[in-house]
């Protein structure tokens, strides 16, 4: 009997912690500093998304609860990018924004991990559009 509730235990412990940590669909997006983020994509030679968006912003809240928690997209992008979310009206999301001359939410920056903008793409997209250029990305 011990061992069943163990079992069951782990079992629970596992599924949560693979859903708090995004890896049965959303998107992972990376903790720290853009330079960190920038040194991290060049070790794995692969290109930066930026999810760029603001608090208020509504399309930018609907992108992030339909499209980046999708599992095709979360998989897709979790294996070819190095994903960060950046709140444009702070501190590094403002120098970042000021960078690749953000105006506009939500805004999708791909960039080279050498910092050179590859592609910039503003407001809301469903799947298909995000996919569509993630692919594009990957393939270039």
């Amino acid at each position: 009997m011990k061992s069943t509730t163990f079992l069951l235990f782990t079992t629970v412990l596992l599924i949560s912690s693979s859903f708090s940590s995004g890896v049965l669909g959303d998107i992972s997006f990376e903790d720290g500093k853009y330079s960190e983020v920038r040194k991290l994509a060049k070790e794995k030679n692969k290109t930066i998304f930026i999810d760029g968006y603001t608090q208020w912003c509504g399309p930018c809240k609907k992108m992030a609860s339909t499209v980046f928690t999708d599992t095709e997209v979360g998989s897709y992008f979790n294996r070819n990018f190095i994903n960060v979310k950046m709140d444009m009206e702070k501190t590094e999301g403002m120098l970042v924004g000021r960078r690749y001359g953000v105006n506009f939410y939500p805004t999708l920056l791909f960039i080279k991990p050498s910092g050179e903008l590859v592609l910039k793409e503003v407001g809301y997209h469903s799947k298909s559009e995000p996919m569509r250029l993630a692919k594009d990305i990957a393939n270039y």
